[in-house]
């Protein structure tokens, strides 16, 4: 225990001294007073140890607290971004905003999901953003292309009607009440 009180290798030391507490309880007992003064020394080792690395955590927080007040400050530009009005220019602005936040580094462990949490909360309007107007663009293109399908068979059924030929004027009528119910639904969708 003495010998590991000056490491530095936090993560093994402190495997290691949980290990030399279980050999420590399954050892046999001394006298009081000898077992007593070996306790004392044993806690005494493990004391320095602890207390380096809780300096070190401290320091380490004291550097995270710093970011985290950072990270705040570009949450604030992130959240500007919302609501999304213009999808390039918000996805032009969250690339530079995720840059400044990688930059930036940790926070303290207490703080990282209530921090992260925010600025995913963007991210995830800016992608949703963009899938609605995707969903939008190609359903206005659906829309185009049935009102150009809808214009031809409105065509068709006049001819076919002209010439009297009612079974094809029949079938066309079918197939334009389909495309104009596929409008309606595309055109619902959209609003």
């Amino acid at each position: 225990a003495e010998a590991l009180s000056s490491s530095v290798d936090w993560s093994r030391t402190s495997g290691a001294y949980r290990e030399l507490m279980n050999r420590w309880k399954a050892a046999p007992r001394a006298s009081r007073k000898e077992d007593d003064a070996l306790w004392a020394r044993f806690r005494a080792a493990q004391q320095v140890f602890f207390d380096a690395r809780r300096a070190k955590d401290e320091a380490t927080d004291a550097e995270y607290r710093d970011n985290l007040v950072a990270k705040e400050a570009i949450l604030v530009d992130a959240e500007a971004i919302l609501p999304v009005t213009d999808i390039d220019r918000a996805k032009a602005q969250l690339r530079q905003i995720q840059d400044r936040w990688e930059e930036v580094g940790r926070v303290p462990s207490a703080d990282l999901h209530r921090i992260e949490g925010r600025l995913r909360a963007v991210e995830a309007a800016v992608r949703e953003a963009e899938e609605k107007e995707w969903r939008r663009t190609r359903a206005a293109g659906m829309v185009g292309q049935l009102e150009e399908q809808i214009a031809q068979l409105e065509r068709s059924l006049s001819e076919a009607e002209a010439k009297g030929d009612d079974k094809a004027a029949r079938s066309v009528r079918e197939a334009l009440e389909t495309k104009r119910a596929w409008l309606a639904q595309i055109s619902s969708s959209m609003e």
